[in-house]
């Protein structure tokens, strides 16, 4: 475990020699374990609403893998959603482990949970896309995995989201209620906000947050 992705001359995310270096020692211990695929997760920056469901992005590392992760409950490929052109792109180990897998012969999928765009920087967790991801997982794998704790700790959070949702400005919440149509469910339907939109809503809440103080 680690809180710093392995990198060279100061970039944010994985790349360069460490970070090849990273994932290919990862994958010579599932090849040691007889790993036939590989399972990435991470979080999905998305425009949705707190209240609504999480979905889970997928991006496979075949063409082969397509139709069962389509498959999947709740999720949505990657690729498909509307306004990226049939492309996507991960950023991290949680994206160049699919492709050093691939090269390495072994299956890959990533699955990203959706966080709501205006919580993004937020030191605030959301285990509902956690939530989301650990179902796909069970079910794609056939574990069992106990819910029950996450679910719990999902619904105070939500609880906590709504407390700091309800202090956002009026015409700011007229906004973001407009994000609980989910923009996913037809993608090549136009979303409920466009790209201004958001981009005047991230402005508007940096500057709530900036004039407002706050308690820890």
């Amino acid at each position: 475990m680690g809180e710093e992705q392995p990198t060279e001359g100061g970039r944010a995310y994985a790349e360069g020699t460490k970070a090849y270096q990273m994932a290919n020692l990862v994958l010579d211990v599932a090849l040691k374990f007889g790993c036939r695929r590989v399972y990435t997760s991470g979080a999905a920056v998305a425009p949705i609403h707190h209240t609504s469901r999480s979905k889970v992005w997928a991006v496979p590392n075949s063409e082969g893998l397509i139709a069962e992760v389509r498959s999947y409950e709740n999720t949505v490929i990657m690729s498909d959603i509307e306004g990226r052109g049939g492309q996507g792109s991960i950023t991290g180990l949680n994206g160049l482990l699919l492709g050093v897998a691939k090269k390495r012969g072994l299956e890959g999928i990533c699955v990203m949970g959706e966080i709501p765009v205006y919580l993004q920087g937020l030191p605030l967790p959301y285990p509902k896309a956690s939530k989301s991801v650990l179902e796909v997982l069970s079910a794609a794998l056939g574990l069992n995995i106990p819910m029950e704790g996450i679910a719990a700790f999902a619904e105070r959070s939500e609880e906590e989201i709504e407390t700091l949702y309800k202090g956002f400005p009026e015409q700011i919440r007229e906004q973001l209620d407009k994000l609980k149509h989910a923009p996913y469910a037809k993608p090549t339907e136009p979303g409920p906000i466009t790209e201004e939109d958001k981009k005047k809503i991230l402005e508007d809440i940096d500057k709530f947050f900036k004039k407002e103080p706050r308690e820890d």
